[in-house]
């Protein structure tokens, strides 16, 4: 007999309010608040890389630097997060290490979004377009927990819930979950939106029931796949219709959360 629930949180938009802030490295221009779906889904052959390293690393190379000054030997350390149409890890290397992209475009988003959100959760990458054969964007983003979330989530373990993370981040900025009281064991890092759904659909070989809560179109396979598909609007309250169709629930605050679970037994 299966075990009886399993709940699967994104990360961005759902467990923490975001700040993201993006550098058009053609236009030489600073984008906040920005969408990081939205960049990628611009146009096909656009990829989110995410090095998995602390971004303050940057910060000891000069700003005028390649960037494939900071990669170069540190390839094993980069993942392909998010992607408009399939993407190799190979591929971006190759533009990566050819990019004139300097490694000052990223220190200038992460600095912003450091000055923003003062937290262990702050993460930085690049898009990088195969049609432009460049980078498009350097991109960093902060975060902070909703408030109630940790009260939401010693709810959930009193009621015998097993709490599991989907995100497209690295494991090296989601060990800041383990102080939200999160057991890194149950986090699943770098996962895009198919790695998403098969994470849900392992796990309903598993649990008797499988809830996805999430607040982008990068989980909307997630969210299709669920026993129970949640839809969180705390971050962004124009999800686009598509979104909105996938989610069985749609909530406003992440404190609704467990009166939802009780109420659908």
């Amino acid at each position: 007999m299966g075990k009886e629930l399993a709940v699967v949180m994104d990360v961005a938009g759902t467990i923490l309010r975001m700040y993201r802030v993006a550098k058009d490295i053609e236009k030489g221009t600073i984008l906040t608040n920005v969408v990081t779906w939205e960049l990628i889904m611009e146009r096909k052959g656009r990829v989110l890389v995410v090095p998995q390293i602390d971004p303050s690393l940057m910060l000891s190379f000069q700003p005028d630097d390649k960037l494939n000054k900071l990669i170069d030997g540190r390839e094993q350390l980069l993942e392909i997060s998010c992607a408009s149409s399939p993407v190799s890890k190979l591929q971006a290397m190759r533009i990566l290490a050819s990019s004139q992209a300097r490694i000052g475009d990223i220190i200038e988003v992460y600095q912003e979004v450091s000055a923003r959100c003062p937290s262990n959760y702050i993460t930085a990458g690049m898009i990088v377009d195969v049609q432009l054969q460049e980078v498009a964007y350097a991109l960093s983003t902060g975060g902070m927990p909703f408030p109630g979330f940790k009260d939401v989530l010693a709810t959930l373990y009193d009621q015998g819930v097993d709490v599991y993370v989907a995100s497209g981040d690295s494991m090296r900025s989601l060990t800041y979950l383990r102080e939200l009281g999160i057991d890194l064991s149950r986090v699943y890092p770098v996962s895009g939106p198919m790695k998403k759904k098969e994470i849900i659909l392992n796990l309903k070989s598993q649990y008797k029931r499988v809830v996805m809560i999430g607040d982008g179109l990068n989980d909307i396979y997630a969210l299709r796949a669920a026993d129970l598909g949640i839809l969180t609007v705390q971050q962004d309250t124009r999800p686009p219709t598509k979104l909105r169709v996938a989610a069985d629930k749609i909530i406003k605050n992440i404190r609704e959360l467990p009166k939802i679970l009780s109420c659908d037994d």
